[in-house]
């Protein structure tokens, strides 16, 4: 049997002490965040906020959409700014439609179509200065999450009224020892559709070009959109739209691109493949092409899809995702990624016959060759602008970020020509020559 000693006794109360003074000895630290409590209306006060005024400052713009030679701005769940863009280098408002909740829009012939929290509108713009509304469609979306722009502060109550907006709160932790956070940091707010949507429409009526962040496309006869999980189908062949059907679609859903008779829609870890020739009421799934978890809104041009990849604190919490991936989509039912593109915070994308414009949030805006997208090169870097989103139309860049809106004529990419800045913050309602 062993002898404990009175040394090592001693040792062992000397041990013991160490560790009782290096649990007193903790580090105090605060953190701070912001988390986002629900804005709420009665539904009267819902309902009878819709209406037309003057032209408004931009102070968020959100989601753009061009049609003919106007230009519509979503102002992030407030409404739509009506701008006269038939001279791209001197644009100037002309009106604003109060939507409250509103994130995406789209146009076909004379009316607008807008979502509302879970409504979809239409407007009549056979005058553009003096939309008037003419079908509401109510619970047709759900949107929450989309609507959200970071971590909830407190979960929506419906007994105290709809949800159309999201105030921030600084929320304040001290934690003895290091703070850790767990939970959801990100919320949803994303999308649009490209210049193919005018390309690939038929059905009565022209169609607007949106962004790459869409939920909204219009082909044929038909409206599609997108919420969190569904792909929901309306029948617009008359002024009052009828939902057709909607369908579970996978998780996260985020963005709509339609190209070529199928829709290629975009969720936080993979792109799915619909097609809508077959049956327009019913799309038709035909294949899904995984990828990393994060943002991805996604174009089409060719036989080539682009995907942007991007994380931050709107994304899923996965770090290092910021990439361009090019996917070969010539049999749509076996879609293969051919190559992969280090990029800082890629966003919406647009391309013009292989001129690929990519907004790379704060840090600028890209302009990348892809003629061959085997060897997609970098062309160019603008770096002192902040950008979301772009359009690519017939020789004019239309981007859009948080600090307003710049056109560009790229007739040569290799020189982009700046026409126009609209400021946020600025309202103009006069051509500024």
């Amino acid at each position: 049997m062993k002898k404990t000693t009175a040394k090592s006794v001693m040792g062992f109360f000397a041990v013991a002490l160490l560790l009782l003074a290096a649990c007193d000895d903790q580090r105090t630290q605060t953190i701070t965040w912001t988390e986002y409590e629900p804005v709420y209306m009665s539904h009267q006060e819902f309902i009878s906020a819709v209406g037309v005024s003057e032209p408004r400052d931009m102070v968020e713009p959100g989601k753009i959409y061009l049609y003919g030679d106007h230009l519509f701005v979503n102002e992030v769940n407030k409404g739509v700014h009506i701008i006269n863009n038939s001279n791209p280098a001197a644009p100037y408002f002309s009106g604003f439609v109060t939507i409250p909740g509103n994130r995406d829009i789209a146009v076909r012939g004379d009316l607008l179509y807008a979502d509302s929290a879970g409504d979809l509108l239409v407007f009549d713009i056979n005058d553009f200065d003096n939309p008037k509304l003419i079908s509401r469609i109510e619970d047709v979306f759900n949107l929450s999450q989309h609507n959200l722009p970071g971590p909830a502060y407190r979960t929506p109550d419906p007994s105290r009224g709809i949800v159309v907006d999201w105030e921030p709160v600084e929320v304040e932790e001290v934690c003895h020892g290091d703070c850790n956070r767990f939970g959801n940091q990100w919320g949803w707010g994303f999308m649009t559709f490209s210049r193919a949507a005018s390309d690939a429409a038929g059905g009565t009526g022209s169609v607007g070009t949106g962004g790459s962040m869409a939920r909204f496309a219009i082909t044929g006869d038909q409206l599609y959109a997108v919420d969190w999980s569904n792909l929901v189908t309306f029948d617009i062949s008359a002024p009052e739209p009828v939902k057709q059907n909607q369908q579970g679609v996978g998780w996260m859903i985020e963005t709509i691109f339609p190209y070529n008779e199928h829709l290629f829609i975009g969720s936080a870890n993979a792109m799915y493949i619909y097609d809508i020739h077959t049956n327009p009421a019913s799309p038709e799934r035909v294949s899904i092409f995984r990828h990393a978890t994060a943002c991805d809104p996604v174009v089409v041009e060719g036989n080539y899809a682009y995907v942007t990849l991007r994380d931050g604190e709107h994304c899923p919490n996965v770090t290092g995702n910021n990439q361009l991936e090019v996917i070969d989509v010539s049999d749509l039912f076996n879609p293969k990624r051919i190559g992969i593109y280090k990029m800082l915070h890629p966003h919406g994308l647009g391309i013009d016959s292989g001129d690929l414009f990519i907004s790379e949030g704060d840090h600028g805006l890209k302009v990348m060759d892809a003629s061959d997208p085997y060897n997609v090169k970098e062309v160019r870097h603008i770096q002192d602008i902040r950008t979301f989103d772009v359009i690519p139309n017939d020789g004019v860049l239309i981007v859009t970020g948080p600090t307003g809106i710049i056109q560009y004529d790229y007739s040569d990419v290799q020189n982009l020509r700046e026409l126009s800045v609209i400021m946020a913050g600025k309202t103009m309602t006069e051509p500024n020559l």
